[in-house]
């Protein structure tokens, strides 16, 4: 019971990029050394090794996800979607019925990156994060901020 609330739920690894190709989890096993993916762009199921997986994948992220990481509504991203503004990202569909119009878009890291720089040139700036600050969020860093003697919290990054 300890233990449980000390570590807290662990995130479960559902869907991924690899060979900018985004994939599903369909199983996986440590112990096997294997995940057992689907792969959406050539609609076939497809085997890797669990460690290269980890060491070589990209996250995939919801269009909700990405509006929390750069501060932008649902709707104003996937309005730069279908306006055409940025590349279109990768769309996943119900594997059983791979034919359906149904989809939902998952971004890639560099759909993210390429949506920030959009932004940022399109002079949508006020609230909006820093690329150093996404590459944080991505990666999943900590954030440090100090506050400014006007009363602003201004990043403070440590050197790598």
């Amino acid at each position: 019971m300890v233990r449980k609330k000390r570590q807290g739920p662990r995130k479960k690894l559902l869907y991924f990029f690899l060979n900018e190709k985004i994939h599903k989890v369909i199983k996986s096993s440590k112990a096997k050394d294997e995940i057992i993916a689907w792969c959406y762009p050539d609609k076939k199921r497809v085997m890797y090794s669990y460690t290269q997986v980890k060491e070589n994948m990209s996250g995939a992220y919801t269009i909700p996800q990405v509006s929390k990481i750069l501060n932008r509504t649902a709707v104003s991203i996937q309005r730069y979607i279908l306006e055409g503004k940025i590349s279109r990202p990768q769309k996943i569909y119900s594997i059983s019925n791979p034919g359906a119009s149904w989809g939902k878009f998952m971004l890639s890291e560099s759909d993210i990156y390429q949506l920030h720089q959009f932004v940022l040139e399109a002079g949508y700036t006020k609230n909006f994060p820093s690329r150093a600050e996404v590459t944080a969020l991505l990666k999943h860093n900590l954030i440090l901020y100090t506050k400014t003697e006007d009363g602003n919290f201004v990043p403070v990054w440590k050197a790598e």
